[in-house]
């Protein structure tokens, strides 16, 4: 008769080999991130206002440029402007419409919503709405890539995605547009505050 593994000294072994598998993975991490500095505090050489003296910022409502019976329709223009992000100081940012945070668009639950947004950008970038519940041609997956007409080369990829199959994300992939993309979403959703921003892969640090 074989003598069984008592339930104490399973869980022993679970954790002592989990906890090998953990140290091993956050060692290769550490070592692969070490020059990145993950986690490092930009202090900021502009002298900051004193907490909750600064309005906070309202964004304007976005008005339709055409609607229907069914739908309206937004545009949006993704360009770098100057804005006083700071009290006293102005700022060059990547911007949608010229504005910080970004127009609002207020919707209606059942009723489509379509939004066309061009980039004016120096680079490509990608529209998600997060927390929506947005077909798959609209979702702004982040190799969906808006690239601007005057970008190319390299510039109009997804940096290290080149040689994987449909992840390319360059001008010439069925996944890319040039100058503009239409987004329409449905909003067959309850109500709720939801937010959209660039998803593009492997450009969210310079986005911030």
């Amino acid at each position: 008769m074989t003598r069984g593994i008592s339930r104490r000294r399973l869980l022993a072994t679970a954790a002592v080999g989990g906890g090998a598998l953990t140290a091993g993975g956050w060692a290769v991490a550490g070592g692969a991130l070490t020059s990145g500095q993950p986690g490092l505090l930009l202090r900021s050489r502009a002298a900051l206002p004193r907490p909750y003296e600064v309005p906070l910022p309202v964004p304007s409502v976005l008005r339709p440029v055409r609607s229907s019976g069914t739908t309206d329709v937004y545009e949006i223009t993704q360009r770098t402007a100057r804005l006083r992000i700071l009290p006293g100081l102005e700022t060059s940012a990547w911007s949608y419409d010229g504005t910080f945070p970004g127009p609002t668009i207020v919707s209606r639950s059942g009723r489509r919503t379509v939004v066309r947004h061009r980039n004016e950008l120096p680079h490509p970038t990608v529209v998600h709405l997060h927390g929506g519940h947005t077909p798959y041609g609209s979702d702004g997956y982040p190799t969906a890539l808006i690239v601007p007409r005057n970008v190319t080369g390299s510039g109009a990829g997804v940096d290290g995605m080149t040689g994987m199959p449909g992840m390319s994300g360059a001008a010439g992939s069925q996944d890319a547009s040039v100058g503009q993309r239409t987004y329409t979403y449905p909003m067959e959703q309850r109500a709720a505050t939801l937010w959209y921003h660039d998803h593009r892969m492997g450009f969210t640090g310079p986005n911030v």
